[in-house]
């Protein structure tokens, strides 16, 4: 089978060398002459990015790339409204990956100079490509990769009806060595709180950083367009409000490079193939720019169709599945897109805790339905209670085997408002505390380090409790997560997590939005906290943890302090007969991945083998690449190490 492809573009690129390495002949057929590296930079998830890390073994080039771990939202004032941690991004200069995917081609692929005219058909059928300088490629399968304004596209279907163009963007690569390397990670965005108007920025290199300005298409009478100072002048003028970095960056900026993109999409057609002639890329769909999807679809669009060839010889069979896998996840996409387009246009109308961020793989999730679990558990606990650390093993065990029926509700206790107001029992000061969590290290053969008392004690439980309820505000789940972090930094890391810093730290780490946390802490945080003090003070409850198992309003059991797993189970089965375990036997990384850090013997607990052949497993785990780990005098916390 010979496969021809009409388009030398990213999409273009990336399916001919996959199926090269399938040995299914191919030629790119690309309208411009040389290598074209017009284009700035763009965002790619890692969807797409290790796809393309595939072909290094192939390319004489680096694929080089900025890792983006963050994204914040401000307004024009820097007053930060979203701060929260992304997953698998990456930015990269286009004419970066252009050279990248080019040096991974076969040699006489890539044929340059060819402008798309017309098919020549035989019975219906494609059965050659012309182009307008004469040039004829004869082929079985053509895909038009041509982008958004594609002749192959209305050469089988027609003009299709493309969307009006509400929001223009300026786009620009400016060198900026000072803000480039001062956070090499952030995908920085200003928004307008007035009106349709942001800018963005993200580092592309160690001295660069691409940026765009996103403005309302009524605000423009056109003259951004004449010529780069025109452009420049109008991105300075209607900019002009905004922060000192802003300013720096367009000063910075050659607007000789810089052009004016008319955002539009156009809905999902309802084929992406006519018989033997299919399209990918922004040819097949297009979506708005606020999600940074366009690139990584088009390499996702190349994977499958790649792989569907490898596996079947009728294209019908081939672009039919093609299609079933991508259209309704690209539908999506464009919706989002649209949606992004309207909280744009209307920035009065919504607040930070609706904002949905501009990627495609990290959008808020919505209209999330809660499971409603049977069995309601009231769970008394504390950031710093050294016993709750002991049961986490227990905490995790019943998520493991019991989850779907256990509704777990946590509150927070209130156990050291402060070392004035605290009395109880032998421990009266930080001193105290640092002796007993050693013991407690000793007692039950734990990664527990009393230092933090020493070197930086704690003087209060109350900040990370109130974090913890202000969390729970956007994501409860997210929020268990959040304090079980906590506990870790404070119980093996020794580090004091009273302090926003570390708080921030944690939060990030585990999605939850800081900007947002931070003014829910001074907020409703604290009042939710306060209600949890006046129900433990109501159950009468003294020491933690103490569990409550409730049978409709009434509590029919109490379990306080360190238990073991079967009085768990026997109570579960007392109020729920019926109830049944959970059998599926689960893989070591299995358990990393549902449970990313663990101590050796919390491991040995949930994988139920003795710590002896626990250390062992983990010892080969990390070897291997697997796990990291933090040691501390009493023990250690292994890490899954997917999640640095």
């Amino acid at each position: 089978m010979k496969v021809v492809i009409i388009g030398g573009g990213i999409a273009g690129l990336t399916l001919g060398i996959l199926l090269q390495r399938r040995k299914i002949e191919v030629v790119i057929n690309e309208k411009w002459n040389g290598i074209q590296d017009k284009g700035h930079a763009f965002l790619m998830s890692d969807d797409g990015y290790s796809i393309l890390k595939n072909f290094i073994p192939y390319s004489k080039e680096e694929l080089l790339s900025k890792k983006v771990n963050r994204f914040s939202l401000k307004r024009k004032d820097q007053e930060e409204l979203i701060k929260i941690q992304l997953n698998g991004w990456h930015c990269m200069k286009r004419k970066n990956l252009i050279s990248f995917l080019n040096a991974s081609l076969d040699r006489d692929t890539l044929q340059t100079g060819r402008s798309f005219s017309h098919f020549i058909f035989e019975k219906e059928k494609a059965i050659a490509a012309v182009f307008e300088n004469g040039d004829v490629e004869y082929g079985d399968v053509f895909i038009g990769a041509d982008g958004s304004a594609s002749s192959v596209r209305d050469a089988i279907f027609g003009k299709v009806n493309f969307s009006n163009t509400d929001v223009k963007e300026v786009v620009g690569i400016s060198a900026i060595q000072a803000l480039a390397s001062q956070d090499a990670s952030v995908f920085q965005k200003y928004q307008s709180k007035e009106k349709g108007l942001a800018f963005g920025f993200i580092p592309v290199s160690s001295d660069e950083v691409v940026w765009f300005m996103q403005y309302d298409a009524t605000f423009s009478d056109g003259s951004e367009e004449l010529s780069p100072q025109h452009l420049s002048s109008f991105c300075k003028e209607i900019l002009k409000e905004f922060p000192c970095e802003v300013k720096d960056i367009l000063e910075a900026n050659d607007f000789s490079d810089s052009y004016v993109w008319k955002t539009r999409d156009f809905d999902v057609l309802p084929s992406f193939h006519k018989n033997n002639i299919a399209l990918i890329g922004d040819a097949a769909h297009l979506a708005l720019p606020f999600t940074s999807a366009g690139t990584t679809n088009a390499i996702l669009d190349a994977n499958v169709l790649a792989l569907l060839f490898e596996q079947f010889n009728d294209f019908k069979i081939i672009f039919t599945k093609y299609y079933n896998n991508r259209a309704l996840a690209l539908a999506s996409q464009i919706e989002q897109g649209r949606e992004l387009k309207k909280l744009f246009l209307n920035p009065m109308m919504y607040s930070e805790r609706g904002y949905i961020l501009p990627l495609i793989s990290d959008q808020k999730e919505h209209n999330v339905t809660e499971v409603i679990k049977p069995l309601k558990v009231l769970y008394f606990t504390d950031p710093i209670c050294s016993t709750c650390w002991v049961i986490q093993p227990i905490l995790r065990k019943l998520k493991l085997e019991y989850d779907e029926y256990l509704d777990i509700d946590y509150h927070m206790g209130g156990l050291l408002p402060s070392w004035i107001e605290y009395d109880k029992g032998i421990i009266k000061n930080p001193m105290d505390a640092a002796i007993h969590w050693e013991e407690v290290s000793k007692k039950y053969d734990i990664p527990l380090d009393g230092d933090v008392w020493i070197e930086d004690p704690l003087h209060s439980s109350f900040p990370p409790s109130i974090a913890f309820k202000a969390a729970q505000l956007q994501n409860k789940g997210k929020a268990i997560v959040f304090l079980r972090r906590l506990k870790e930094m404070a119980f093996v890391e020794k580090k004091n997590i009273t302090r926003w810093e570390l708080i921030e730290e944690a939060a990030l780490g585990c999605g939850i939005d800081t900007a947002i946390l931070k003014k829910d802490i001074a907020g409703k945080g604290k009042d939710m906290f306060q209600e949890d003090l006046r129900l433990t003070k109501e159950n009468k409850i003294t020491s933690f943890p103490t569990f409550l198992f409730l049978d409709g309003d009434e509590t029919r059991f109490t379990l306080k302090g360190v238990q073991a797993y079967s009085r768990f189970k026997e109570i579960i089965h007392q109020l729920m007969p019926h109830a049944l375990k959970k059998e599926k036997t689960i893989h070591a990384i299995e358990l990393f991945e549902k449970f990313n850090i663990m101590t050796t013997n919390e491991f040995a607990f949930l994988y139920e083998v003795s710590n002896q052949i626990s250390e062992l497993i983990l010892s080969e785990l990390f070897e291997k690449g697997f796990l990291k780990k933090i040691k501390n005098k009493n023990g250690l916390l292994w890490i899954h190490k997917q999640d640095d």
